[in-house]
C-alpha cells in the first residue's frame, strides 16, 4: 500500500519503522530537515521537506495515488486540515491524530464532517490502558480481547511463586483454572512456552484466560489484591485528565501533583472533584508530604521520562502497591523494568499499534482480517484477534492437524460467547473469535498463520 505519513516525530517516525518493514510504499513529510535526516538515514522510505497540509507539497508526494494518508503532527488542526486536503486530491483513506480534550466528545462529528476515516487519540487511548490495569492491580499489563470477555494478563514471577522449578506440562495438571501460558520473555529472549518448558524467577510471562480463571490464578500464586480506592497521579498531562474523568467513573478518589501553577489552575478547572497539589512529584519531602505509602497507585505522567522514573523508583520503594509509569523512550524499556517496574505505558506505540491494526484490515478486506492487534514483550510479539469467515482450510480441523507456521499459538477461541481455551482435539469453526499469539512477524489475515 502506498501511504503518506505527516509529521515525523515520536509517533510518525515509530509509524514508518513498523510500516516500512510490512512492504508498504511510506513517504514522511515534515518541516524540520534534522527529523527527515534521521527517518532517511535510518529507514527505507522517501522523505520530503515542507508543510504536510500543502496542496502543492502533498502532490509532489503523489496524494492522488494515496491509500492511507497519516497526519500525526502536534497540531490537531494542522492534522485535520491536512486530511481534509488529502481527501479532496484523492487520499483513499485519511487518519488524523487528535489530542485536545476540547475536541473529545467531537470525534463523530468530526468524522463525518471531515470525512476523516480514523481519529486516533494517544492520550486518550494511553488512559484507558491504565485504568485497566488500574482494576486488574496484580498484573503488570492487561490486555482484553473478543468484547472484553477475554483477557491477556502480563506479570513477572516471583522467587516465591509455585509456579518455578516445575515443567510447564506438570503445572498444566495442578492449576485451579483453565489458563494458557502465551509468551515468556527471560533475558530479553522470547519464547513460546513448551510442554517441558521451566519457568524461572524474574521470567515476564503473559497468560491468557477468563478474568475469573486468571483472578483464581493469581489467587493460586499467592498475589490477592486489595481494592483499589486511592489513586494518585503525578503530573497533570492531557493524559492525566482523562485518567482522572475514568477512575472518577470506577468510584475511585484521585490526586494529582502537578509543577505548574498556572497548569493546577486549569485542572481546578476541568477536574471538579479531584484533589489538585501544586508541587515537585519528584521531591522527596512533597512526596512524604501527601502522605504516599498510603496510595494504593501511583501513576507518573510528567513530559520527561526521567521524572516519570523518579517518582515511580521511590514510590516503589515507600511499598505502594500498584506503579505505573509513561516512558517515551523505547531505549529505556530494559532499563526500568530491571529496575521492578513492570507497568509502563508508552501513548506513541499505542497510537502506532492502532493505526497498524486500522492499516492491515484494510490491507485484507476479503479474507479475514485483524480486528484487534496488540505488540507485546517490547515489540518481540504481536497477539491479534480474528473473526472467522469462510475458510476450509482452517475450520473444522483439529489443531493438532493444522500445518501452523513455527512460533504461531492459538490462544484462544470464542463460540457464542463460550470461551475456549483450546487443546489439540479442538477445532475452528466459521463466526468464531480467535485470538493469536505469533513472534514471526506481522500476520494481517489469519490464514496465515498456516505453513
Amino acid at each position: 500500500m502506498k501511504i503518506i505519513i505527516v509529521g515525523g516525530g515520536k509517533v510518525g517516525y515509530t509509524l514508518a519503522q513498523q510500516l516500512s518493514t510490512e512492504d508498504h510504499d511510506i513517504t514522511l513529510v515534515d518541516n524540520d530537515a534534522e527529523v527527515l535526516t534521521h527517518a532517511d538515514e535510518t529507514l527505507d522510505i522517501m522523505c520530503i521537506k515542507g508543510n504536510g497540509a500543502s496542496a502543492e507539497i502533498l502532490k509532489s508526494a503523489g496524494i492522488d495515488e494515496t491509500d492511507i494518508l497519516l497526519a500525526v503532527t502536534d497540531s490537531d488542526e494542522l492534522n485535520m486540515i491536512c486530511c481534509v486536503i488529502g481527501k479532496k486530491l484523492g487520499a483513499k483513506h485519511t487518519v488524523a491524530r487528535v489530542r485536545n480534550t476540547d475536541y473529545s466528545d467531537e470525534y463523530k462529528m468530526l468524522r463525518e464532517e471531515l470525512e476523516l476515516n480514523l481519529v486516533i487519540n494517544p492520550e486518550m487511548e494511553a488512559a484507558a490502558e491504565i485504568a485497566q490495569m488500574i482494576q486488574f492491580p496484580s498484573a503488570a499489563d492487561v490486555e482484553t480481547f473478543a468484547n472484553n470477555l477475554i483477557e491477556l494478563v502480563e506479570f513477572r514471577v516471583l522467587a516465591t511463586d509455585p509456579i518455578i522449578n516445575i515443567n510447564l506440562m506438570e503445572l498444566n495438571r495442578h492449576l485451579p483454572s483453565k489458563i494458557l501460558f502465551c509468551t515468556v520473555m527471560r533475558n530479553e529472549e522470547v519464547f513460546i512456552p513448551k510442554g517441558n518448558f521451566v519457568f524461572l524467577p524474574d521470567d515476564i510471562i503473559q497468560v491468557i484466560g477468563e478474568r475469573n480463571s486468571i483472578s483464581i490464578f493469581f489467587k493460586y500464586l499467592g498475589r490477592i489484591s486489595h481494592k483499589v480506592k486511592n489513586v494518585t497521579i503525578i503530573g497533570g498531562s492531557r493524559t492525566a485528565i482523562y485518567l482522572t474523568w475514568l477512575l472518577e467513573e470506577m468510584g475511585l478518589n484521585v490526586k494529582i501533583i502537578e509543577l505548574d501553577k498556572d497548569r493546577c489552575l486549569l485542572l481546578n478547572d476541568v477536574l471538579t472533584e479531584t484533589l489538585i497539589i501544586h508541587g515537585d512529584g519528584t521531591d522527596q519531602e512533597v512526596l512524604d508530604n501527601e502522605n504516599i505509602e498510603s496510595t494504593d497507585v501511583i501513576v507518573a505522567l510528567t513530559d520527561r521520562d526521567e521524572e516519570n522514573l523518579i517518582s515511580s523508583l521511590y514510590a516503589h520503594q515507600c511499598g505502594v502497591p500498584k506503579v505505573i509509569l509513561k516512558i517515551n523512550r523505547q531505549n529505556y524499556f530494559p532499563i526500568v523494568q530491571k529496575l521492578g517496574l513492570d507497568s509502563i505505558i508508552s501513548p506513541k506505540f499505542i497510537t502506532a499499534t492502532n493505526i497498524l491494526r486500522y492499516i492491515r484490515a484494510l490491507d485484507n478486506t476479503q479474507g479475514t482480517a485483524v480486528e484487534k492487534l496488540y505488540r507485546i514483550l517490547d515489540n518481540r510479539a504481536e497477539v491479534a484477534e480474528f473473526t472467522v469467515k469462510h475458510s476450509p482450510d482452517l475450520t473444522n480441523i483439529k489443531l493438532q492437524d493444522l500445518n501452523l507456521r513455527k512460533d504461531v499459538l492459538i490462544a484462544a477461541i470464542l463460540r457464542n460467547k463460550k470461551i475456549i481455551i483450546p487443546n489439540g482435539n479442538d477445532v475452528i469453526k466459521e463466526h468464531d473469535k480467535v485470538i493469536v499469539v505469533t513472534k514471526t512477524g506481522f500476520l494481517t489475515d489469519l490464514i496465515e498463520i498456516l505453513a
